[in-house]
């Protein structure tokens, strides 16, 4: 029975990291690239812009990427791992430009 409900959280897992997190990310990604900062075409200094005058966030621009990578590493193969705490460094990114 124990074998049985850790396939069943393994599979879980599994769909929700290939299918559901995917596309979440990328409506997420979408719905910011509507009314946001173009990343898409920015440089270093647009994106440091950006984050000064309030029109990016840490969390955007790494939700943008996260989207980019699972969309484009099935093809591309370059990604082995994404760093697990990437959302919450970002988040405290901008905390920590919010409190300056």
């Amino acid at each position: 029975m124990h074998c049985l409900k850790m396939a069943t959280a393994i599979l879980a897992f599994s769909l929700f990291s290939h299918l559901l997190l995917p596309t979440l990310l990328a409506i997420s990604a979408q719905s910011n690239a509507i009314h946001a900062f173009p990343i898409r075409e920015a440089t270093i200094k647009d994106l440091q812009l950006a984050f000064k005058q309030n029109k990016l966030t840490s969390r955007q621009l790494v939700e943008f990427y996260l989207g980019e990578i699972h969309r484009l590493n099935p093809l591309l193969h370059g990604v082995i791992e994404v760093n697990p705490d990437a959302l919450s460094q970002a988040d405290k990114a901008d905390y920590e430009r919010k409190v300056k």
